[in-house]
């Protein structure tokens, strides 16, 4: 990161590793962090009010290579909070309409914890120590339903005629600078990094990267899952304009006296034979404030909501883009293009 960035190393809060499988904190990607808005339970039991609880996000995917192109993703989720858990409310409308005038409805999916969640399926369903998720509404088009810095509203109505509403203002264009790649993959020489840099993100309060590496040598990591290695910078904002990768991927590893040779052979760069979809994202203010600590108190009490009205919960927005980077030489003239300099 820039050098701003890594005198204030207090202000970035590494997530914790965990292996793909377990799926991602952001989809960024376009599932709810349903652990990270609402930890149901670490909260008291209070008066046992029963509450609304609805956490939605949208992102923006832009092509690193035409920033034109732009996929939107929208995600709901819609729940109950009662004595520490989350149970389903069906039936709800949701749609989120821009200041475009632009409406995108959000349609219910059958498999909540397929299409919306990001934690292990172990710990949901009827025998499960979270219990029914909520239930999940989702829209996914291949195209800029809204802009970058587009101001939204959410509007999520229960069949008992419960009205919870939102706005969230996005971050302006994010993307990559310097960066060359082809049907989005370039390379990089092995044991080196690279340094993503982009210009400053009006409206950004946090940046998120995601990794997952795969073609690892058994030595450095033995599970068959991908190396899934997540970082976020909050509350600084404009002030990120770049991330190294690997290199600043690896805070969680200090600590992790299991994977000292790991930290010490990715902090030099990826390794030859190695591959990472790479993901970085410009989060909104109130995505923002909901992954920090404090978050939502089932009793009703929640430290920064961005859902209001019959109910609470967050409704978050974010620019995003990802690339798959490969560590490797040229395999001969017309192969993939170095992604650029390395990281130095």
């Amino acid at each position: 990161m820039g050098a701003g960035a890594r005198d204030h190393d207090a202000g970035r809060a590494a997530l914790p590793m965990r292996r793909a499988g377990m799926r991602r904190q952001l989809t960024l990607v376009g599932m709810m962090v349903v652990a990270a808005g609402c930890d149901v339970t670490d909260v008291p039991t209070g008066s046992g009010q029963r509450m609304i609880v609805a956490t939605a996000t949208v992102v923006l995917t832009v092509d690193p290579a035409e920033p034109s192109r732009i996929d939107t993703r929208a995600v709901a989720l819609v729940s109950e909070a009662y004595q520490q858990l989350l149970t389903e409310v069906p039936g709800a409308a949701v749609r989120i309409t821009g200041a475009s005038g632009r409406s995108l409805p959000l349609v219910e999916e059958e498999d909540p914890l397929g299409a919306c969640t990001v934690l292990p399926e172990d710990l949901y369903g009827e025998d499960g120590p979270l219990g029914i998720v909520g239930s999940c509404h989702t829209a996914t088009v291949a195209s800029a339903v809204f802009a970058p810095g587009e101001t939204l509203t959410l509007a999520v109505t229960t069949p008992d005629g419960a009205v919870l509403e939102g706005t969230s203002r996005m971050p302006d264009a994010f993307v990559p600078q310097g960066l060359s790649v082809e049907d989005g993959r370039c390379r990089v020489e092995p044991d080196t990094g690279y340094r993503f840099a982009w210009s400053p993100v009006e409206g950004a309060w946090a940046h998120v990267g995601e990794a997952e590496i795969t073609g690892l040598s058994r030595g450095l990591w033995s599970s068959s899952d991908p190396l899934y290695l997540p970082v976020t910078v909050l509350g600084r904002g404009r002030e990120v304009t770049d991330m190294v990768f690997p290199g600043d991927f690896l805070l969680e590893l200090l600590s992790d006296v299991d994977n000292v040779e790991l930290h010490r052979t990715l902090d030099a760069g990826l390794p030859g034979g190695a591959r990472a979809e790479v993901t970085i994202a410009a989060l909104d203010r109130n995505w923002a404030n909901w992954i920090r600590e404090g978050r939502l108190n089932i009793n009703g009490e929640t430290v920064v909501p961005s859902v209001f009205g019959d109910g609470t919960g967050m409704f978050g927005t974010a620019v995003r883009w990802k690339v798959e980077v490969e560590s490797r030489a040229a395999a001969g003239v017309g192969d993939v293009p170095l992604c650029g300099p390395g990281a130095g």
